[in-house]
């Protein structure tokens, strides 16, 4: 029956989503104590048997608790409990009940036991963990019921109490928002939609076979959960960003996959791009589309108690000008070139053909060119300044090869110029970067 139980309640509450993580059930049956912030009383009404005059029949409330009698945060785990009592003196002298909890939306469970127990009313009574069957309910919720499915029968006096933990995922505002007051709730035909009772836990108490006038006792509860970070978990997470190009790298391609994490399980990222705000998520993070220019990817992550990272973690790097956006003099030609960045390369034998670029704020240069074994040889000029002489010979034929040129003082602004300084050997640009950071 334990192992029925367990896997009835987990069932249950996967399939109706009203939890994160479905509970196991196990522990000992200490009852939760301190001070209960109760909720509002349902009732319903029977005649009286001896004074034959209206009066109460059962009454029904439901209450939270947190452990140190403050609001709890998201994150850490209160109380929550439901209880019914048969308080008047119907003719059958008895009452059957099944309770259906409706909680908001917002919780997991920790892994311990639902605790009931039914006692004399306004005694001090035992609360046990004793099994449970536990249902998916016709109102929403969760059904609890004696093995068998029996329903819990309470003599005149009797009062049936239940309560289990819980831990808030978000933050609830209570009474901010909307409470349970529908119509169906007063007359006792049903509990109100929990998505129309705001931040508010029902426990809709059928009730039956004493003449009472109502199918259902509805009593409801604000909740209340602070946002997290003010106190408890104050350790902000560490953001990890890996994969993708590295720092400062010059990479001759319009997309970067990174590698996103954090050393707490379960956060959640920002992120931005260029200054700008972008989705992205725990995993794989990849960007595309990226113009010619240097990057800055930014990332940080927020633990489920609400502590973020003050230090994102930063990624720069420059995607190269391609050959196809370069001006060129005579003696050029732009020709395809599949496994080259772009896939085009400038190419030209022409002793001084040149081809140029304005850059601004440049830090550094660099060419991407082509090289091989019959390759020639470029002079790289900022403005007038002779830069650098490269040779392109390669004792193989590669592409997307990055050639180092320069690093500026401080920022440079002007025009990049390419001159072919050899005659009768192929040159193949396929790019100029200006890294800005």
């Amino acid at each position: 029956m334990r192992i029925r139980r367990i896997a009835a309640l987990s069932a249950a509450l996967l399939s109706t989503g009203l939890v994160g993580v479905a509970p196991t059930l196990a522990g000992s049956a200490s009852a939760a104590t301190g001070e209960w912030q109760d909720g509002v009383t349902s009732s319903d009404t029977i005649i009286n048997c001896v004074t034959q005059s209206p009066s109460v029949g059962v009454s029904a409330n439901t209450g939270w608790r947190s452990t140190n009698g403050e609001v709890p945060e998201v994150g850490e785990k209160f109380y929550l409990r439901g209880y019914i009592s048969l308080v008047g003196l119907p003719c059958s002298g008895k009452v059957a009940t099944v309770p259906e909890i409706l909680p908001p939306a917002g919780f997991s469970y920790p892994d311990e036991p639902v605790l009931w127990g039914v006692n004399t009313l306004g005694e001090s009574g035992e609360l046990t963990d004793a099994p449970l069957d536990i249902f998916n309910g016709v109102n929403g919720g969760i059904v609890l019921t004696r093995p068998g499915d029996e329903p819990f029968v309470l003599q005149r006096g009797q009062v049936l109490e239940f309560q289990f933990p819980v831990v808030a995922t978000r933050e609830f505002k209570g009474t901010a928002t909307q409470a349970p007051t529908c119509l169906s709730r007063r007359d006792g035909t049903a509990p109100c939609p929990p998505s129309q009772s705001g931040d508010h836990l029902q426990i809709a108490f059928a009730v039956g076979g004493h003449g009472g006038d109502k199918q259902y006792v509805t009593p409801y509860v604000p909740i209340f959960a602070a946002k997290a970070g003010t106190a408890g978990d104050t350790t902000a997470p560490n953001t990890t960003l890996g994969g993708g190009p590295a720092n400062g790298a010059i990479v001759p391609s319009t997309s970067a996959a990174f590698s996103l994490g954090s050393t707490e399980a379960g956060s959640r990222f920002a992120c931005t791009l260029d200054g700008r705000a972008r989705a992205c998520a725990s995993g794989t993070h990849t960007v595309t589309g990226l113009a010619p220019g240097t990057h800055v990817l930014r990332a940080s992550a927020t633990d489920a108690a609400g502590n973020t990272d003050p230090t994102a973690a930063t990624r720069t790097w420059t995607v190269p000008v391609p050959a196809r956006s370069l001006s060129r003099s005579a003696g050029w030609s732009l020709l395809s070139a599949p496994s080259a960045y772009g896939g085009k390369v400038l190419a030209s034998s022409r002793r001084n053909a040149s081809t140029s670029y304005p850059v601004r704020g440049a830090r550094r240069l660099a060419l991407v060119a082509s090289g091989g074994t019959t390759h020639g040889t470029v002079r790289v000029y900022a403005g007038s300044r002779l830069l650098k002489t490269i040779s392109l010979r390669t004792t193989r034929n590669v592409t997307k090869r990055v050639i180092p040129v320069t690093s500026f003082s401080s920022a440079w602004t002007g025009t990049v110029k390419v001159v072919v300084a050899t005659t009768g050997r192929t040159v193949r640009i396929e790019g100029i970067a200006a890294p800005t950071r």
